[in-house]
C-alpha cells in the first residue's frame, strides 16, 4: 500500500488537538445563548432552527477556523437532506439518510474546505435537567457519518459547565443508523449537555444527526476499556501487568485466567481503573489463555493472554555458523576507552538526531556506534580471540549502517591472526552505505588457531559515523550451479492497484518466460485500489490474459486496499473471497491457509480479518486467536519435520525491511505485534515476504535476517516484494518518493537441496527479465557433527589386534585433526615420547613410529596428544623377540607370536602366526588341517605380514582369516637379523613338514591325510 494523502492521514486523533482544546483551555468562548430552562427531558428533530446557521433554542454551534467554507455551510448548519443533495450531489452516500425528516444538524466536509488548515466545528445540545438523580443519561439520535481523512468524530457530554468529556468516537462509517449511548452522570450533578465534535477536517465527508432525544435513565453494566496489552504476551511463571478502565469509583473486578480465579484485585479508583497482575504457570504450553473479566454492574469481557516460548538457541543450517555475537553484552569485545561505544539505535539518535540514522533498520537490541558528528574519533573496536581451524573457509557478516558526512572519514574491517597475519576484509569512505549486511569471504592462513576482528572508524570533527551490530562468522554455501533446478518454484507478485497493464504485458509474461516454470503464483495484496467488484473484474482480466491463468495453484491475500472504502468490513471480506475464489483454497476457509508447493516446500500465508478505513492509516491487521494458534501450530509442525517455511502476508514489521522506519509503515500489526513477533522470533526456517511499502529491490535492507529477540543467534529472513506498480524510495528522514521510470517487480522463490533462493526481477517491454537483486537462505539441517580424530594402522581389519615387537616399528595413520595442526606422539601407559606429526590441510597425517626396544611385553597404547591432552589412542600388543618353539595355544588359542616349529592351534583355533616346517597343526574339532602349509606358502615366521601378505589367511580359510597378530596383511616388521633367521629356518622347517605330511599318508595307507585331534603338539 502507499498513501495517497500521507500528511493527512498520519496525524493523531484526539479531542485535545481541536476545538475541545481550545473549549478546555478558554481560547474559544462558545457563542452566547438566550436564556433557557433546562428540561428533564430533551427532544430535537431542529424543525426550530430559524436560519442555517442558526440552532433550535438553546443549542450551540462552536465553530474554528470556517472562513473561505460555503456560506450556510460552516461547520454544523441546518438544512433538509435535499438541499445537502442539492448542494454538493448524492455521490458518497449522501442522499441515503432514510431515517431522517424534515431539517437535520449537517456537517459537510467534502468539497467544502476553509481557506488554509482544518476546521472545527461542534454541535452542543440545549441543557438537560438531573430531577432523578438515577446516576445515567442516554442519548438517543439517528446518525448518518461517513469517515474520511479526519480524525475520529466524538460524542461529548459536558456535566455542569464542566471540561468535555469523550463518550464514543467515531471512527467508521455509520450510516442511516439509529444511535444509542448511555453514560454516567454524578448524582450530585444538576445539569448535561451532549455534544457532536467534527474535528480538524477539511475535504473529507459529512456527518448529519436527527430525531435526537436525550432523558435520564439507569446505569447501564460499564463496558470495560483495556489500558493495557490488547493481546498480551506472557512468560509461563512470570507475572504479566493488567490495567482496565471504565469502572466506577469503588466498583470490584474479578478475573479468571483459563478457569482459574484471579486473586488480589483491588477496587477501582476515582479514576475508574485497576491494575492487578496476572501469572500463567510456570511450564505451561504455548498457546492462547482467556482472561475472563466480570462483576456486578460490569459487561463481561475476555482478554486473550498468548503464552510463546523463548527463543531456542542457534538454529542448524547449510551455512553452519562459527561464531556470533549480537552485542547485547561486552563479554566477547575489547571497547576503546574513547571513539566506540556500547548503545541503542534509540540513545544515538536522543544524543546526535536523526540525520538518516534511524534507517538502520537492522539493529536490534544494543549496538555499537562511533560517531564524529561532535568530536573526531580515530578508534578500533576489536573481538576477544575467536577460535578458529587452519585453512577454513569462511565469511564474516554482520549489520552495517555507514554514513558519510563533512570531512575526511574511513571505516574498515581488519581479521588479525594468532599467525601473525592481517587479513584486509573491506573498507568504506566515501559513500553511505545504509543497513547493509556485508558479506567478507576469508580463509583461515594455515596454521591458525584464533583471530581476532578489528573495526576501525577514523573522521573528523563534523564527519559522519559507522553504527554495527549481530556479527557472526559462517561457513557459506557454494555458489550454486549454473545448471541446479529447483525442486519447488514460486512466483509472486504484489501491490497492482490499478497498475493492469504492467501486470499483463511485462510482469506476468516474464515470470512465465522463467525457467523451470513455476506451478503456484501468488499475488501478495493490494490486488485493488478500493476492492470494488469492478477493480477485482479488471485485476482478474488483466492477470488471465497476461498467463496468470496457466498456473495450477493461484493464491491471493489481502492487503489494505482491499478494504479501503465504506462498505463495511463483512463486504469487503466476503468479495475478496468471492472474486478471488479462495475459499476452497488452503484449508481455512481463505484469509489463511496452507499450500504444499511441488510436494516440498510449504507454503503458508496470513491475512488480516479486519481494517477500517480511515484515510489510510495503520494499524492494518487484526489477527484472531484462531488464526493466530493455527501459524503456531503450522510452524511448529514444520520446523519438527525440518524443513524451510514460505510465509506471506501483504503487511510489514516494524523496522524489518527498507523503508519500515517511516512512521507510516510502524504499527502495522496494532494489537498482534508482540505476539506475531515473539512466535517467528522462534523459526529461522521460516522466510517472510512482505509486500505494501513498495520500496525498491536495489537497497540494502530489500531483505533482512530478523531478530526480533535481539538475544538469538538467529532469526527468520524478511524479503521486500517491492511492487507491480509505482516503486518508492527514500527522501529525507522520515518521506518517501517515487522512484521516476521503474518497471515492474516479480519474484521468483526457488527451493534448492541446500538453500531457498528469492530472486527480484524487473520486467521490461514484453516481458523481457532483468534481475535486480537475490538472496540465498540456508536450510534447516542436522548439526554439524565433528571428526572425531583417530589412529588407524593403514591396512588393518577394523577391530583386528596389532601386534608390534619390541623395537619394530608400526606405520599410523591419522585423520579427523585440525588442518596443520602439530601433534605429539607417545607409548602409553608409562609415557613414552615417539615423536611428532603434522596434519595436512584435510587433517590428517601418516607417520611411522619406533616401539622402543625396552618396552615391556603386554598391552599397550599409542596416543596423539593436543596440548598435552589425549585426543586419540590406538591400543597395540608389544611382543618381545625369541619367545621359543612350540608356543602353541590350548584350546579357542591362538598361537600369536610363536617362531619356529609347532606353533599350532588348539580348539576353534587358527594358525594366525606361527609358520614354519613342521608346524603341523593337527586342529580338533573345528581347526584347520595343515595350517603349517601357510609358513611354507608364504615364507614367513613371526614377521610373515611384512613379506607375504595374506597368504597365511588363505590357508585358514576353513575357519576364516588368520587372526591379524603377526601374520595376514599386517604392516608390522621385527628386527633384521631375525628376519634373515626366520626366512632360513622357514626353509629347513618347510622341507620337514613335507617328508612328515608324506610319511603320515604312507602310514595311513591311503595318501589322504590325517584326520585331525583334539589339542595340538
Amino acid at each position: 500500500m502507499h498513501p495517497s494523502a500521507p500528511s493527512a492521514s498520519r496525524r493523531r486523533s484526539g479531542l485535545a488537538a481541536g476545538a475541545l482544546l481550545a473549549l478546555m483551555s478558554g481560547l474559544v468562548v462558545p457563542a452566547a445563548a438566550p436564556a433557557f430552562a433546562a428540561p428533564a427531558h430533551l427532544a430535537e428533530t431542529f424543525e426550530t432552527a430559524s436560519s442555517a446557521q442558526t440552532p433550535p433554542a438553546g443549542w450551540l454551534v462552536d465553530r474554528v477556523n470556517t472562513t473561505g467554507m460555503r456560506a450556510g455551510w460552516e461547520g454544523w448548519t441546518f438544512h433538509t437532506t435535499a438541499e445537502v443533495t442539492q448542494e454538493f450531489g448524492s455521490t458518497g452516500d449522501r442522499g441515503s439518510f432514510g431515517k431522517a425528516s424534515g431539517m437535520v444538524a449537517v456537517v459537510q466536509s467534502d468539497s467544502n474546505r476553509p481557506a488554509t488548515g482544518t476546521f472545527d466545528s461542534t454541535l452542543w445540545s440545549a441543557p438537560l435537567t438531573i430531577a432523578d438523580r438515577t446516576g445515567a443519561v442516554t442519548v438517543q439520535f439517528d446518525s448518518h457519518y461517513k469517515q474520511g481523512q479526519n480524525p475520529p468524530s466524538q460524542l461529548l457530554a459536558r456535566i455542569d459547565g464542566g471540561a468535555p468529556v469523550v463518550v464514543k468516537s467515531y471512527g467508521a462509517n455509520g450510516l442511516n443508523t439509529s444511535e444509542s449511548v448511555t453514560f454516567d452522570v454524578p448524582k450530585s450533578a444538576t445539569t448535561v449537555q451532549v455534544g457532536w465534535a467534527y474535528l480538524q477536517s477539511s475535504n473529507n465527508w459529512f456527518w448529519m444527526i436527527d430525531n435526537v432525544d436525550i432523558a435520564e435513565a439507569a446505569p447501564k453494566a460499564v463496558d470495560l476499556k483495556i489500558l493495557s496489552a490488547a493481546k498480551p504476551l506472557a512468560v509461563p511463571g512470570a507475572p504479566l501487568a493488567v490495567r482496565i478502565g471504565g469502572l466506577r469509583d469503588g466498583q470490584q473486578l474479578a478475573a479468571d485466567l483459563a478457569g482459574a480465579p484471579v486473586t488480589g484485585i483491588p477496587k477501582a479508583g476515582a479514576d475508574g481503573t485497576v491494575s492487578f497482575d496476572v501469572t500463567v504457570p510456570a511450564g505451561s504450553a504455548a498457546g492462547v489463555r482467556t482472561l475472563s473479566l466480570s462483576g456486578e454492574g460490569i459487561a463481561p469481557a475476555k482478554l486473550p493472554v498468548t503464552v510463546v516460548a523463548k527463543a531456542a538457541g542457534t538454529a542448524n543450517s547449510t551455512e553452519p555458523q562459527r561464531w556470533f555475537d549480537g552485542i547485547e553484552s561486552t563479554e566477547q569485545w575489547e571497547f576503546p576507552a574513547s571513539g566506540w561505544e556500547q548503545t541503542t539505535l534509540a540513545r544515538v539518535i536522543d544524543t546526535f538526531g536523526v540525520d538518516r540514522r534511524q534507517a538502520f533498520t537492522r539493529a536490534s537490541g544494543k549496538i555499537a556506534v562511533a560517531d564524529a558528528s561532535k568530536t573526531a574519533v580515530d578508534s578500533v573496536l576489536r573481538t576477544k580471540p575467536i577460535r578458529v581451524t587452519s585453512r577454513d573457509a569462511l565469511e564474516l557478516r554482520f549489520d552495517s549502517h555507514y554514513r558519510k558526512r563533512g570531512g575526511s572519514q574511513r571505516a574498515a574491517v581488519t581479521a588479525v591472526f594468532d599467525t601473525g597475519q592481517r587479513v584486509a576484509l573491506n573498507e568504506w569512505t566515501t559513500t553511505d552505505q545504509e543497513s547493509a549486511q556485508p558479506r567478507l569471504p576469508f580463509t583461515v592462513p594455515a596454521g591458525a588457531k584464533s583471530m581476532t576482528l578489528e573495526f576501525a572508524f577514523a573522521a573528523d570533527a563534523g564527519a559522519g559515523s559507522w553504527m554495527i551490530d549481530d556479527v557472526a562468522i559462517v561457513k557459506p554455501l557454494a555458489a550454486l550451479a549454473a545448471d541446479a533446478r529447483p525442486v519447488a518454484a514460486v512466483d509472486v507478485i504484489s501491490d497492482i492497484q490499478g497498475a493492469t497493464a504492467r501486470l499483463r504485458d511485462q510482469t506476468l509474461p516474464g515470470l512465465r518466460s522463467l525457467t523451470p516454470k513455476a506451478s503456484t503464483i501468488v499475488a501478495n495484496g493490494d490486488l485493488t485500489s478500493n476492492g470494488t467488484a469492478t477493480q477485482y473484474d479488471d485485476y482478474f482480466a488483466a492477470f488471465n490474459a497476461g498467463g496468470g491463468k496457466d498456473y495450477a495453484t493461484r493464491i491471493s491475500t489481502i492487503g489494505n486496499h482491499e478494504y479501503y472504502g465504506s462498505d463495511g468490513v463483512p463486504a469487503y471480506v466476503k468479495r475478496f473471497l468471492d472474486k478471488t475464489s479462495m475459499r476452497e483454497v488452503g484449508g481455512q476457509g481463505g484469509l489463511w491457509g496452507e499450500q504444499l508447493v511441488d510436494g516440498q516446500l510449504p507454503l503458508l500465508w496470513l491475512g488480516s480479518e479486519g481494517h477500517v478505513y480511515h484515510g489510510g492509516g495503520g494499524p492494518f491487521v487484526d489477527l484472531s486467536d484462531q488464526q493466530f494458534t493455527w501459524l503456531s501450530e503450522r510452524l511448529a509442525y514444520w520446523k519438527s519435520q525440518g524443513k524451510p517455511v514460505l510465509l506471506m502476508t501483504h503487511h510489514v514489521f516494524n523496522n524489518s525491511v527498507s523503508g519500515t522506519y517511516a512512521k507510516f509503515y510502524q504499527g502495522d500489526y496494532g494489537a498482534d505485534t508482540e505476539r506475531i513477533e515473539a512466535l517467528l522470533a522462534q523459526y529461522s526456517n521460516v522466510t517472510v515476504l512482505t509486500s505494501h511499502t513498495h520500496w525498491s529491490p536495489e537497497l540494502n535492507d530489500w531483505s533482512v535476517e530478523q531478530r526480533f529477540d535481539p538475544t538469538t543467534a538467529s532469526g527468520p529472513t524478511i524479503v521486500n516484494t517491492a511492487a507491480v506498480t509505482t516503486q518508492y524510495g527514500p527522501s529525507g528522514d522520515w518521506n518517501e518518493t517515487a522512484v521516476g521510470g521503474a518497471d515492474p517487480i516479480g519474484l521468483r522463490v526457488g527451493l534448492y537441496q541446500d538453500r531457498l533462493r528469492v530472486t527480484a526481477y524487473y520486467f521490461g517491454a514484453g516481458g523481457a527479465a532483468r534481475e535486480a537483486k537475490h538472496i540465498d537462505v540456508a536450510l534447516p539441517a542436522d548439526a554439524e557433527q565433528p571428526v572425531a580424530p583417530k589412529l588407524t594402522v593403514p591396512g588393518n581389519d577394523a577391530g583386528s589386534p596389532i601386534s608390534v615387537e619390541a623395537g619394530g616399528s608400526v606405520g599410523i595413520a591419522g585423520s579427523g585433526f585440525a588442518p596443520d595442526e602439530q601433534l605429539a606422539l607417545e607409548l602409553h601407559s608409562t609415557p613414552v615420547a615417539l615423536g611428532t606429526a603434522t596434519a595436512d590441510e584435510h587433517g590428517a597425517f601418516s607417520q611411522r613410529v619406533t616401539v622402543p626396544a625396552d618396552a615391556p611385553a603386554g598391552a599397550h597404547t599409542i596416543v596423539a596428544l593436543r596440548d598435552g591432552e589425549t585426543v586419540a589412542e590406538l591400543p597395540i600388543t608389544v611382543t618381545r623377540a625369541g619367545t621359543g618353539a612350540g608356543a602353541g595355544a590350548g584350546a579357542n588359542g591362538s598361537a600369536s607370536a610363536g617362531v619356529g616349529a609347532n606353533a599350532g592351534a588348539g580348539a576353534d583355533g587358527n594358525a594366525s602366526s606361527g609358520a614354519g616346517a613342521n608346524s603341523s597343526s593337527d586342529t580338533g574339532s573345528t581347526g584347520t588341517a595343515d595350517a603349517g602349509a601357510a609358513g611354507a606358502n608364504a615364507g614367513s615366521s613371526a614377521n610373515a605380514g611384512s613379506s607375504a601378505g595374506g597368504s597365511a589367511s588363505s590357508a585358514a580359510e576353513s575357519t576364516g582369516a588368520a587372526s591379524g597378530g603377526t601374520g595376514g596383511s599386517l604392516p608390522v616388521t621385527g628386527g633384521q637379523n631375525l628376519a634373515l633367521f626366520g626366512i632360513a629356518a622357514a626353509i629347513l622347517l618347510g622341507a620337514g613338514a613335507v617328508l612328515l605330511i608324506l610319511r603320515r599318508r604312507r602310514a595311513n595307507g591311503t595318501g589322504a591325510e590325517a584326520p585331525g585331534e583334539a589339542g595340538a603338539e
